[in-house]
């Protein structure tokens, strides 16, 4: 669980305490005497259980949940029962007054959850919509500068080749393969034209996850200079623990439908309260106003919601809402732990094959659910993500490196799944 978080959710822990008891799970409040390191071979009694409640599992080794996540069947119910809900009266005050409540109620609580400024959180549809909004911010001038890293996903590259095209700014690359040092490598970038940082706290790429600590030493030391700093967490929450407040960038961007395991076409933006009004708007539209007149006056509302607009997918949201209740039932500590031991898991059985590596960091801080194999020179990631889909019902991914195959190691994935799909690896 989020230390600076845990007594705001007290209340609400016993009430899905009450949920989880009634739903076969093991309630949360039974749950501080047995988190820890366990060995990974051993299957969990919660983990099976919540095995059965996400019907992919039984379809495929799912290792594509950096891609897209696997919901558990009470999120798809929760979207299902809310459309037909809304579709009683859309417009009747008698069900849209409850529908009303799903945005703010899903705001307050992502929040809390993730240690974000009340009045900093925006529901958006996908991480790339928060890139957007963020590289869409500025007043770009020709020659300004964006620093990205060479371990990105597109969304957080084509946005700045279009301001490269359009406003003439200069992309610069940081290194960030395993291995090499984060402060370093923004302080050698850095230059008096430098606007915006933008990096992924975890890369599809290589896995490799930003230390909190690092992150924060480059906030600083980017506020210093009154640059703006930005993180792509498409692959954070969920997957590694996440602390808005603590890792000091001044935007983050992530999305429900991966680790998260809520429906597509969610997301949310979390923002520094006070840097509001330096993270201008470039889509607006209604909902976006406190207030406005037809003569050409008008006031953005005072939270980050004024980053949203039109006609709201409620439903969805709510799913979202669900699925991160339904996380929070199972435990994020011991949600985290067990990935942890999976990918240590992964990392062991690599190190013993006479034909793998392991691509993505080993050590404990730096890697993640994100685990990267490369393979031998004979091999091409493409062609072994198709055979192993196909033949063997075992959903990876080839990323950027030719000879690099990822697997997202969640929760609910198993020692037995990560031993089959490195066996058939060897076996082509």
């Amino acid at each position: 669980m989020h230390d600076k978080t845990a007594s705001k959710l007290s209340d609400r822990r016993e009430f899905l305490g009450t949920i989880a008891a009634t739903a076969g799970l093991i309630p949360i409040g039974t749950l501080a005497g047995t988190w820890g390191r366990r060995e990974a071979g051993i299957q969990e009694d919660w983990v099976t259980n919540a095995r059965r409640q996400i019907p992919s599992t039984s379809n495929s080794a799912y290792f594509q949940t950096g891609g897209i996540g696997a919901s558990p069947q009470v999120v798809t119910d929760v979207v299902a029962e809310r459309l037909v809900y809304q579709n009683q009266g859309p417009a009747d005050p008698r069900f849209s007054s409850e529908m009303a409540v799903i945005e703010p109620d899903l705001r307050a609580y992502l929040s809390e959850v993730f240690n974000v400024g009340r009045n900093g959180v925006a529901l958006t549809h996908s991480t790339s919509e928060g890139i957007s909004i963020a590289a869409w911010a500025l007043d770009w001038s020709e020659g300004e500068e964006v620093v990205i890293s060479n371990q990105e996903h597109p969304a957080n590259v084509v946005p700045w080749y279009i301001l490269r095209d359009r406003f003439g700014i200069v992309i610069r690359e940081i290194n960030l393969d395993t291995g090499t040092d984060l402060v370093s490598e923004i302080r050698n970038v850095l230059s008096p034209n430098t606007r915006m940082v933008s990096l992924s706290h975890v890369s599809r790429n290589n896995g490799r996850r930003l230390v909190t600590e690092h992150c924060a030493e480059v906030a600083t030391i980017l506020r210093d200079r009154d640059i703006l700093f930005h993180l792509d967490g498409a692959q954070g929450p969920g997957c590694v623990p996440t602390d808005f407040e603590a890792l000091g960038c001044d935007c983050y961007s992530t999305c429900g439908h991966k680790w998260l395991m809520g429906p597509k076409g969610t997301g949310a933006f979390f923002v520094k309260e006070d840097r509001l009004d330096q993270i201008q708007l470039s889509w607006a539209g209604s909902h976006s106003h406190e207030s406005m007149d037809y003569e050409g006056a008008y006031s953005l509302l005072p939270s980050a919601a004024r980053y949203e607009f039109g006609t709201r997918a409620l439903a969805e949201f709510a799913g979202f809402h669900r699925a991160i209740e339904w996380m929070e039932e199972l435990g994020w500590e011991r949600i985290y732990t067990r990935i942890q031991d999976l990918v240590s898991h992964a990392v062991d059985r690599t190190r013993r094959s006479d034909i793998l590596e392991v691509a993505s960091p080993e050590a404990e801080r730096e890697n993640s659910g994100v685990f990267v194999l490369r393979l031998p020179e004979t091999m091409d990631a493409t062609k072994v993500y198709e055979h192993l889909s196909e033949d063997s019902h075992i959903l990876t991914s080839p990323v950027r490196r030719e000879r690099d195959l990822r697997l997202a190691i969640h929760f609910f994935n198993t020692v037995e799944e990560i031993d089959s799909a490195l066996e058939v690896i060897e076996s082509l």
